[in-house]
């Protein structure tokens, strides 16, 4: 009631009779104000933990791409969802467009190795030729002969460079793989921090409501008061000016949640029309203390996919220095020859035989089988061959195996920089973890003390010495503290799942499912 009384400056009659009028004017507005305080503490008023059963566990994400449903099956063709919890966020994921076209990628690189597998492997080539041949020219008969050829071959040396193929389209899918991994966490943790910061702009925008509440109802008091000569114009303007800014914040705060909630929707690959109605249940737990600092070290180092890609391109530079080393070998093949191999006259009858490439390491059977036998006998024979050569001018090798020798350097230092980097990353990424956990314990603290404000307002409220206004902000004080903690729960949640990121112990199939509260 102090809030109500004179200026001291008042006195004599005229200062009786506002002060009576103000007495009268508490007490018109008493019942309004305390029904309205009752309406704002229910509102207010934190609600318990609440329990349900734990969400399913979702089967974890394999190397392999899980098939793709097709297009009329995906959320994005179903009716606008009212209400998306972490479970729902992590199946729309899985058909989201980031989601889809990570696992395209992968499969191009699989095809890949399928095709150069498929070219140093067994290959069958069915041929044939057709002669004719008039002996001699003036008064001879034409003699023609048709024959049908086939070759099987195959790369049957590891070393030679008919591997060189799939030895680099093995590499290429393992980096293809780690691709498709980080993919897939980024799109994860990207759709986690925008479903929590959709969370927090719904409970920004409720907190702003409420202060627009209030600010209405000082506004009234302070209309009251003005219109009965208790205070003066500038804080009439004051409350004015309260209002506006808080009806203003609303505004804002409703036009960040609309945009964040389509944000989400977006990311999914859902109907963005949802949004204004959406509703978002899940809430995370506070992460526990993160693991000691030398493990997540040891960890990230061995399996950071920064460093397993820069480990990658480590071996094709060295094996593009090994295949230059080759070129600079002597081309050398062996073969051997059996059956009707020629005649006086040149021409051959069936013959069977093989060869091997020592330098691509590819060997070869062949067969060969006339339709029309020769005029004359063929003699059966057997020949055996052996035939290499060397460059002795333009050394053009010399130059690729300096280049092949930069490339593997270059690689050195690129996966000495990835290793610095990812122990840069997770120093930074346990700091953060840490700090936002220690912000939290100021943010519960800062509850404590809006709190127990709260409850002496309201015992001041029963002694007659507080008005429903103040507990009002008493209230209000509370819904705000209480959004600091559940922001700085949300922080600390992400810092710890980013801290997982870096340490290379992140499970994007459980991020979302482990630890939620619907």
């Amino acid at each position: 009631m102090n809030a109500l009384l004179p200026p001291p400056t008042l006195a004599g009659k005229n200062a009786r009779a506002v002060c009576l009028s103000a007495w009268l004017l508490c007490g018109a507005l008493g019942p309004v104000l305390a029904q309205t305080n009752d309406t704002q503490t229910s509102e207010t008023q934190p609600t318990e933990t609440q329990t349900a059963d734990p969400a399913p566990p979702i089967p974890p994400v394999d190397a392999q791409p899980t098939p793709l449903p097709p297009a009329e099956s995906t959320p994005a063709a179903e009716s606008p969802v009212s209400t998306l919890s972490f479970t729902q966020v992590q199946a729309a994921l899985r058909s989201s467009p980031g989601w889809r076209s990570a696992e395209e990628s992968f499969r191009a690189a699989q095809l890949s190795l399928d095709a150069a597998r498929a070219r140093a492997g067994l290959n069958l080539t069915v041929g044939g030729s057709a002669s004719a041949s008039k002996v001699p020219v003036d008064g001879g008969d034409w003699n023609g002969n048709v024959t049908l050829s086939s070759q099987l071959s195959a790369a049957v040396l590891p070393y030679g460079s008919a591997y060189d193929g799939v030895r680099n389209a093995q590499q290429a899918l393992a980096r293809a793989a780690l691709t498709l991994q980080d993919s897939r966490q980024n799109l994860t943790l990207s759709a986690l921090q925008t479903y929590l910061s959709a969370r927090t702009a719904d409970a920004q925008a409720r907190l702003n409501a409420a202060q627009v509440e209030l600010a209405t109802r000082r506004l009234e008091v302070a209309q009251a008061q003005r219109d009965n000569g208790v205070i003066r114009l500038e804080d009439l303007l004051t409350r004015q000016g309260e209002l506006q800014t808080a009806q203003a914040n609303a505004v804002d705060a409703s036009a960040s949640r609309e945009i964040s909630t389509r944000q989400l929707l977006s990311d999914l690959g859902l109907d963005v029309t949802a949004a204004p109605s959406l509703t978002l249940p899940s809430a995370p737990n506070v992460p526990n203390a993160p693991a000691p600092l030398d493990t997540l070290l040891a960890r990230a180092g061995q399996s950071r996919i920064e460093i397993g890609q820069a480990t990658s391109q480590l071996a094709d530079a060295q094996s593009g220095l090994t295949s230059a080393r080759r070129e600079r070998l002597p081309n050398l093949s062996a073969s051997v020859n059996y059956g009707e191999l020629g005649g006086a006259t040149g021409e051959a009858g069936r013959t069977v035989g093989g060869s091997l490439d020592f330098k691509t390491g590819v060997a070869a059977a062949s067969l060969s089988l006339p339709l029309k036998d020769s005029t004359a006998p063929i003699p059966t024979a057997l020949g055996l061959g052996l035939t290499g050569s060397v460059n002795v001018f333009g050394r053009a090798e010399n130059a690729a195996i300096a280049s092949a020798q930069s490339g593997v350097r270059s690689a050195e230092l690129a996966l000495q920089s990835a290793r610095s980097s990812v122990d840069l990353d997770v120093r930074r990424r346990y700091n953060d973890a840490q700090s936002t956990l220690r912000l939290l314990d100021v943010q519960r603290s800062a509850l404590s003390r809006a709190q127990t404000t709260l409850a002496s307002s309201q015992a001041r409220l029963s002694a007659g010495l507080d008005t429903t206004l103040d507990v009002q902000a008493a209230e209000l004080a509370v819904q705000s503290a209480q959004l600091g903690v559940d922001q700085a729960v949300n922080n600390a949640y992400l810092a710890a799942r980013q801290l997982d990121k870096a340490a290379a112990t992140l499970d994007t199939a459980l991020i979302l499912a482990a630890g939620a509260t619907p």
